[in-house]
Parts: structure tokens; sequence; C-alpha cells
């Protein structure tokens, strides 16, 4: 089942789903990409392992719960005051375990692209998180893809999150609710920017590969797809409730008709 809007589903956006749909969306991602590679390329599932702190502006995006849940449990135990035995030696207290400031552990997937037969990393593919666009994370994410691209390869960056501050550029962004950037190495400083709105349909963007190799169309409407049937979200999105991210009245008033429309459509 796909979602009933015609572009990105705005609920998709609840940081209860967030997490999950990034997840299936990578994973999805690289099941497309693997069925469009020529076959001396690759496409694998990387992850990152990032600890974010509390008291980071990104660690407020993450539900509280789940926060909660991630942090190191704090075993305490009640400890008498040392005593001394004969000769001075000190009676041993039991150590108190308490999580340091960064406590929150995020896991993020993303995708490599490598060319065979040596797994020669060609291409990243990152879908943007809160992690990215929000507190310490905007100034590593900058430097990681610097870095990549100075090395040579090619960097993708897919932005389906209105909230957070945006990638900068030379120049202000063209207008749109979601965004995709493709850094290619052997075209810097030049980006190719992909901008589009709430209700227009997920763009095609195009994946660079090691030239004289073309590069490979990336279909985010089927991915997105693909992904909602796979996950369920049909059933986990709270369609009873306005957007987790608010949208302009004029949109507001177009996605409740939408979901009026699932609604009586499934009413039985």
């Amino acid at each position: 089942m796909s979602s009933p809007f015609p572009g990105m589903d705005p609920y998709l956006e609840d940081p209860a789903v967030w997490e999950e749909f990034h997840h299936v969306f990578i994973t999805e991602c690289m099941y497309f990409l693997s069925d469009q590679l020529p076959n001396n390329y690759i496409a694998k599932i990387n992850e990152r392992v990032e600890l974010v702190s509390r008291n980071d502006a990104a660690a407020a995006q993450y539900l509280p719960d789940v926060a909660m849940l991630r942090e190191r449990p704090v075993h305490q135990r009640q400890a008498s005051e040392p005593t001394a035995r004969a000769g001075g030696v000190a009676v041993a207290i039991a150590p108190v375990t308490i999580p340091s400031v960064e406590s929150l552990e995020v896991r993020e997937g993303y995708i490599e692209i490598l060319r065979l037969p040596d797994y020669e990393l060609i291409t990243s593919i990152e879908l943007l998180s809160p992690r990215n666009k929000y507190g310490e994370g905007l100034g590593e994410n900058r430097h990681k893809r610097r870095s990549l691209v100075s090395r040579g390869v090619h960097v993708v960056e897919i932005d389906l999150l209105r909230r957070g501050r945006r990638t900068e550029l030379a120049q202000p962004l063209p207008p749109g609710h979601y965004y995709a950037f493709a850094f290619r190495a052997d075209r810097r400083p030049d980006v190719a920017v992909y901008a589009w709105g709430l209700r227009h349909p997920l763009p095609g963007i195009s994946i660079p590969l090691q030239a004289p190799d073309p590069d490979v169309s990336l279909e985010l409407k089927d991915v997105v797809n693909s992904a909602y049937d796979r996950g369920r979200y049909a059933r986990k999105l709270r369609y009873n409730g306005a957007p987790p991210e608010p949208l302009s009245p004029e949109d507001s008033a177009w996605a409740s008709e939408i979901v009026r429309s699932v609604a009586a459509d499934t009413r039985p």
C-alpha cells in the first residue's frame, strides 16, 4: 500500500516513527540501487553509532522515552562511610556507576556504492536525520562530507525532514520543503541541488558512479512507497491528528482533506 500523499508523507516526519523509517528507507534504497547498478558495482549498508549528549539540541528531536531506554542504567548501592581496620587499612568501597553526559546512542544506516574487484568506495548516500541537522552533528556532518569528497568519493544527501537546519551552500537554496544534494567529487565546488514541495511527486535523483560509467537514477517515489508498504506505516502513522511538523494554513487544509478522504474510503 502506498502513502495517500502524492509526494513525501508529512506524517512520516513524526519522531515516533522517523528512526524506524530511516532504517527501512535505507534498506529499500539499497535494494533499489542493487537492481540498477552495473555488474561491477555493489550497494551495501553500513552503520555508524553516535553518542549524543543529553544537552545537545539534537537530543530533543528523539522521543524522550526512547532516550531514557537507551541511557545506561545507574547502579547505586548504599555504602556506609569508610572505616579503618587495625593497621590503618581502609575498607573497600563499591563504586557507583553513573552514565556520562554522552548517553543517548543513535544508530544511523547509510549506503556505500563500491566498485569491484577492489571494493573501492565510489559514492556514499545518506538520509539526513535530526543528528545531522541540530547541534554538534551539524559541524560533524559537514566535516565528514568534506573529507569524503576530498578523497574523491561522491556524497549524496537526501533531506526528507522539514525541521532542522538546511545544508548551507555558497548561495541560498531554491525554495522547497524537501531537498537532495549531490556533492560530486569530480565537479566540486558545484553541487547538484534537487528541491521540491510537499504537494509535488518525489523526484528521481542521479547517483554518480566512477567516470566514465553513467549515473544511475534513484527514484525516491518508488523507494518511499516501498518503505511505506513494507513498514506498514498506514497502520503506524497518527493520521487522526495534525502532522508533527506544522504546515502552512493552505497545506494544512490540503493534507486534512487527503486524510479525511482516506478515512472515508476505509470506513466499513
